[in-house]
């Protein structure tokens, strides 16, 4: 009697599992029939030669904050274990697997004294950030994180594996450093150019807003930003946020039950040129509720700069990118009151509005600023839809002057009709 080989025992050399792996994205569950972790290119040729021999889908699971969609069903190829790093200090290049964080990259690349043009977030996943583009902490002065991009490791659909950079495929490379990997194509590894160090600055502005559940009096904290950052020169990248943290005994005492204001910046350059810089801003918000941790910034701890929550959670958001605020539509942020809804606006232009030397395939060139609006759930509550509605009210305000939308800013289910 024989017997029919099964999947598993087609992927002998993989690594399988037989539960999708926890998401720092709760609100959404994959839901496979195996779950494979292939060390590299090698065994990611023999997943996809035996999806395709079998005719099952592949769904990537990207190491890092990636759950976009779902899958029921079907191979889960998780990237966690394709996550070498491997640092050139001399042509200052890193080859970096598609299972990387950025956090463990910037430790890497500070042993030489060089930087990654990752984001603001550690825990984020190399290879993802870099498909949407990658909005860098010093995008304003290094352009867009794809923009150092210098060649993709990847594997066809049907298992045959190949080098995809400016010169071999030029059309692909541009696809894939803003657009990301098409259908059935699996990313493995990718070169990217590192930075100098520094001189670098950076830190968060705070102020206090008001009450949570109360509009805020006064938007002029917000104007105030929204005018320095006209006239900055390229060497300052910066951003904003309006978080109404909920009055629960977890919370530090002094955000519990505000809304807090606060600026994310990071400058080019020593903190002498940064308080030049910033005297304008710090001027405007003045001393009242304000804390500032803007200081020497050593590029391997710049979680600091955003200050952006680390513990998984059920999250949807979306955005807009837009050429200008309006000043109704920073009012309207201030005097928001309702379920929480973080709303965060990134300051876009300088190198990150220039034409790259390599074509690519970059949403927000053309904008002046990207708007956010992320909204926490209970998916064991179904008020996705509620919070969903939460974020497009926010997003209204800005549509006046909106000239499109960024990939990489849209999160969790309840995505808009054709997003």
């Amino acid at each position: 009697m024989t017997t029919t080989p099964t999947l598993l025992d087609d992927l002998a050399g993989t690594v399988a599992h037989g539960s999708a792996p926890a998401s720092f994205q709760t609100g959404l569950t994959h839901r496979p029939a195996v779950v494979v972790e292939p060390a590299g290119t090698a065994e990611t040729a023999t997943v996809l030669a035996v999806a395709a021999r079998r005719h099952v889908a592949v769904t990537v699971h990207a190491t890092g904050h990636g759950l976009r969609a779902p899958t029921t069903g079907g191979i889960l190829l998780v990237t966690t274990r394709m996550a070498t790093i491997d640092v050139d200090p001399v042509d200052r290049v890193a080859r970096v697997g598609a299972g990387a964080r950025w956090a463990d990259v910037a430790g890497a690349a500070a042993r030489y004294g060089l930087r990654p043009p990752n984001g603001s977030a550690p825990s984020v996943g190399v290879a993802g950030y870099l498909f949407g583009g990658g909005l860098g902490l010093t995008a304003r002065t290094d352009g867009w994180a794809a923009d150092h991009v210098r060649g993709f490791e990847l594997v066809e659909a049907d298992g045959t594996p190949c080098t995809v950079d400016a010169g071999a495929d030029p059309a692909r490379f541009a696809r894939l450093r803003g657009t990301g990997p098409a259908d059935g194509e699996v990313v493995t590894a990718v070169t990217v150019g590192l930075l100098p160090a520094g001189p670098l600055t950076g830190g968060g502005l705070e102020r206090v807003l008001g009450p949570a559940d109360e509009p805020a009096d006064d938007a002029g904290a917000l104007h105030a930003w929204h005018e320095w950052t006209r006239e900055l020169p390229d060497e300052v990248t910066s951003g904003l946020s309006v978080v109404p943290y909920p009055d629960l005994p977890f919370l530090p005492a002094p955000l519990r039950g505000k809304r807090v204001l606060r600026i994310a910046v990071v400058v080019c350059g020593d903190t002498a040129r940064a308080d030049v810089l910033l005297a304008p801003l710090r001027a405007a918000l003045g001393p009242t509720g304000t804390a500032d941790t803007v200081g020497p910034l050593d590029p391997a701890g710049f979680a600091r700069v955003y200050a952006e929550p680390e513990v998984p959670h059920a999250y949807l958001g979306d955005d807009l990118l837009v050429d200008d605020l309006g000043g109704a539509a920073l009012d309207g942020v201030a005097a928001r009151v309702g379920p929480m809804v973080v709303t965060g606006i990134r300051h876009l232009g300088g190198a990150a509005g220039r034409t790259p030397s390599v074509p690519d395939t970059v949403h927000g060139r053309d904008a002046g600023y990207l708007v956010g609006a992320l909204a926490p759930f209970d998916p064991g509550a179904a008020d996705a839809p509620t919070a969903r509605a939460e974020v497009d009210d926010v997003l209204s305000g800005f549509t006046a002057r909106a000239t499109g939308r960024h990939p990489s800013f849209r999160f969790g289910p309840c995505p808009r009709p054709g997003g």
